[in-house]
């Protein structure tokens, strides 16, 4: 008997898949980071990107259907959050 797919259990695979790709970006972001090879490090940010990439598809999926709740950031947020991130700033030179 095949399983019929309800829109709740489509949302809890969905979800699974944008915390799956939270952790796998991670992952690959931390292996380019420690990679000491430059090849291998060209390959991890390739496979990075792909993440990202399909991170985005299942977000934009899930938005159509009303199934993540995106907050437009507001002004004095994107103002405090970057006043919190100036003294971590490293001067450019």
């Amino acid at each position: 008997m095949p399983h019929q797919s309800t829109p709740e259990f489509e949302q809890d695979i969905m979800a699974d898949c944008m915390t799956i790709q939270k952790e796998l970006t991670s992952s690959y972001n931390a292996a380019a980071l420690d990679s000491s090879n430059d090849t291998l490090r060209s390959v991890f940010i390739n496979i990075l990107t792909q993440e990202h990439q399909l991170h985005s598809a299942v977000g934009a999926a899930m938005d159509k259907r009303g199934w993540q709740n995106v907050h437009p950031a507001s002004s004095p947020g994107l103002t405090r959050n970057e006043a919190q991130c100036r003294p971590h700033q490293q001067p450019q030179q």
